[in-house]
C-alpha cells in the first residue's frame, strides 16, 4: 500500500512540474468600443465590448494568462478624434477598458502618431502597462524612445516580450508628429536585441509583439512588414503576435507560431505554452496558437460600457448633430469604376481648399451609401476616417501620366473575372478631377491612360500642373510620389484636416446637390452589375 502511494506521491508531483499558459493578443483596435459599426450602427461581431468578453473568459479558464496589444489603439474612430483633439480631460478609451482588464504590453503602431508625439507621450502615461518599441529611437543620440521589452512572471516562468514598430512611419505620417524620432529596421534592431535581453533577462520564454505584417521571407531591410523575416533570421524567438495588416493570421514558420488577431476585435490571438520543469528550469515543450472569435451569442462586457459611457456620449452628439439635406444619393460602390457624385464632392473641397488646378481623390469605402434627404455629421465622417490633410504639389504633365498608370494598376483586364487587383486596396485607387481621359483595361499596366486632356487639350509632358492631394499621398501612401517620381515639398498644406474641410463645406450648405462630370471612364465601360451580390452567392 505505502508503495502504491509513493508512486501516486510521484506521479502528482511530476505533474505539478507541468505547466499550461496562454497569451492573449489584440491588434489594431482602432478605437472600436461598441459591438456595432459607428456609422451605419449596424450590429457587428466585434469591438472591445465583445473581445473583452471573450478575454474574461478565456482568463477565467485559465488564471495564467497574459495580456498584450500590436498597437494602432488610439486612433480610428470619432471617439479617438473627439478624445485627443476635443475633450483631453476624459480618459483614453481603450487605454481605460486595457488598464482594467490587465494588459501587460502594447506596441506603438504608426497610428499613434496621427495625433502628435505630445498626444502619444500623454497617453502612454495613462497606460498601467508599457508601450514597446525596440526600434524608434532618439534621432540625435540613437537611445531608445520607448521600452524595448517587458518580462512578465507567470506561475514561476519568465516570459520575455520585445515590441516592434513597422519602420515606414515617415511614408505616411506628417513630419512633425514624430520629429526627432528614427525608426530603424526591425530584424536588423531585433537580430542584435533579442539573444542579448533573453541573456540579462534569464527568460525563459521569448515573444514578439510586432506592428508590422507577415512580409515576406526574402523581404528587405526597410520592409514595411517582416514577422516572416524575423523568425527566418532571428533565433531563439518562441512566438510572434503581429498586427498592422488587418488581417486573421494563425501560421506556423519553422515551428514558431504567428498570430494576428485580424482587427477591429473581430478576433483575438491566443499562444498556448505547454511548459515542463527540471533541474530548476522551466522549459518550453510546445507553443501553438489560434484565433476566437467573438459571435452573436458573446455578451457585451458592462464594465467597457461603464468606462466609456461619458465620452461615447459626447461622441454621439457630434456625429448626430444635422449637417444637410442631400438632394441626391451618394453611393460610393462604383467609384472604381466611373466618375460619381460622391468623389466629385471630395475634389470640389480639395479644391476648393488649395486653388489646385487638379484633384486627387482616393476611393471611399466602398460599403458607404448616403441617401437623399436629411443627413448628419455622422455620415460624411465615414467619406474622411483618417487624420490627413490636403496638400498642393506642382507636377508636369509626364507626372500626371504616371500618376493614373499608377492608379491603373489597381485593375485586371476588363476581360477577367475579377475587376480589381486584390493587392491594390479601395483606397490606393484614385481618380483626377481637372482633366478628362481614359483607362484602356485592355492595355498592359503603364500603357492604359488615353485621351488624356487639359481643357480640350492634350496633355504634354512639359506641362505643368498643381494637383491637390492627401498628405498620406505626399507622404508615400499608396506609392504614388514613387512612381511619378516626386521628391519635392509641397506648395502648401492646409491647416485644417480633410474631414474638417469636408464638414465644414456641407454644414454650410441648407441643401447639397453634387452631380457626377464623367470626366473620366474605362475603356470598355465597366459593368455595374459585376460588382452586385450573385443570386445563390
Amino acid at each position: 500500500m505505502l508503495r502504491w502511494l509513493g508512486i501516486l506521491l510521484l506521479a502528482l508531483g511530476l505533474q505539478a512540474q507541468d505547466l499550461h499558459i496562454q497569451v492573449l493578443g489584440t491588434t489594431d483596435m482602432h478605437g472600436h468600443i461598441m459591438a456595432e459599426h459607428v456609422y451605419s450602427l449596424q450590429p457587428a461581431n466585434q469591438g472591445w465590448a465583445k473581445v473583452a468578453t471573450l478575454i474574461r473568459q478565456l482568463k477565467a479558464q485559465n488564471p495564467n494568462t497574459v495580456l498584450v496589444d500590436c498597437g494602432d489603439t488610439i486612433q480610428g474612430q470619432p471617439i479617438n478624434y473627439i478624445r485627443n483633439v476635443l475633450r483631453p480631460d476624459l480618459p483614453e478609451p481603450s487605454i481605460a477598458i486595457m488598464n482594467a482588464l490587465g494588459y501587460s504590453a502594447m506596441v506603438v503602431g504608426n497610428h499613434e502618431y496621427n495625433f502628435g508625439l505630445g498626444v502619444l507621450r500623454e497617453v502612454e502615461q495613462e497606460a498601467k502597462f508599457p508601450f514597446l518599441s525596440a526600434n524608434t529611437v532618439d534621432a540625435g543620440s540613437g537611445k531608445p524612445a520607448f521600452p524595448a521589452d517587458t518580462v512578465v512572471t507567470v506561475a514561476g516562468v519568465r516570459i520575455l516580450f520585445v515590441g516592434f514598430t513597422t519602420p515606414c512611419i515617415p511614408q505616411w505620417e506628417e513630419p512633425g508628429n514624430y520629429r526627432g524620432l528614427r525608426f530603424r529596421d526591425i530584424v536588423d534592431t531585433a537580430r542584435t536585441l533579442v539573444p542579448q535581453l533573453k541573456a540579462e533577462t534569464h527568460a525563459d520564454v521569448v515573444i514578439a509583439l510586432l506592428h508590422s505584417g507577415l512580409g515576406k521571407v526574402d523581404g528587405h531591410r526597410g520592409d514595411e512588414n517582416e514577422a516572416l523575416r524575423l523568425a527566418d533570421q532571428v533565433p531563439g524567438l518562441d512566438a510572434i503576435f503581429t498586427g498592422h495588416t488587418h488581417e486573421a493570421i494563425a501560421t506556423t514558420y519553422k515551428g514558431i507560431p504567428i498570430l494576428q488577431a485580424e482587427c477591429f476585435g473581430r478576433a483575438l490571438a491566443v499562444v498556448d505554452l505547454d511548459l515542463a520543469r527540471a533541474k530548476g528550469r522551466w522549459t518550453l515543450v510546445a507553443a501553438k496558437g489560434h484565433l476566437v472569435r467573438p459571435d452573436d451569442s458573446t455578451p457585451v462586457d458592462p464594465e467597457v460600457l461603464q468606462l466609456t459611457a461619458p465620452l461615447r456620449k459626447v461622441a454621439t452628439q457630434y456625429l448626430d448633430t444635422p449637417a444637410t439635406e442631400l438632394e441626391n444619393d451618394l453611393d460610393c460602390r462604383w467609384c472604381r469604376m466611373e466618375d460619381t457624385p460622391v468623389v466629385q464632392l471630395l475634389h470640389k473641397v480639395q479644391l476648393r481648399a488649395t486653388g489646385a488646378q487638379l484633384s486627387a481623390v482616393g476611393c471611399p469605402d466602398p460599403g458607404i451609401f448616403i441617401p437623399k434627404g436629411a443627413t448628419s455629421v455622422r455620415q460624411f465622417y465615414a467619406l474622411e476616417p483618417y487624420e490627413n490633410r490636403v496638400a498642393m504639389i506642382r507636377i508636369t504633365g509626364a507626372q500626371l501620366k504616371l500618376y493614373l498608370e499608377h492608379a491603373a494598376e489597381g485593375y485586371h483586364y476588363s476581360w477577367q473575372p475579377d475587376l480589381f487587383n486584390p493587392a491594390v486596396p479601395f483606397y490606393d485607387i484614385d481618380s483626377v478631377a481637372g482633366v478628362d481621359y481614359a483607362l484602356d483595361l485592355g492595355k498592359p499596366v503603364g500603357h492604359r491612360v488615353v485621351g488624356l486632356s487639359y481643357q480640350g487639350k492634350p496633355v504634354q509632358p512639359g506641362d505643368s500642373f498643381t494637383l491637390a492631394l492627401s498628405t498620406y499621398r505626399l507622404r508615400g501612401g499608396g506609392g504614388y510620389m514613387q512612381a511619378i517620381g516626386f521628391h519635392g515639398a509641397p506648395e502648401m498644406v492646409t491647416d485644417q484636416l480633410s474631414r474638417n474641410l469636408l464638414l465644414a463645406y456641407v454644414l454650410a450648405r441648407p441643401t447639397l446637390s453634387v452631380a457626377a462630370v464623367n470626366n473620366w471612364r474605362t475603356i470598355p465601360y465597366l459593368d455595374r452589375e459585376r460588382l452586385l451580390p450573385q443570386p445563390g452567392k
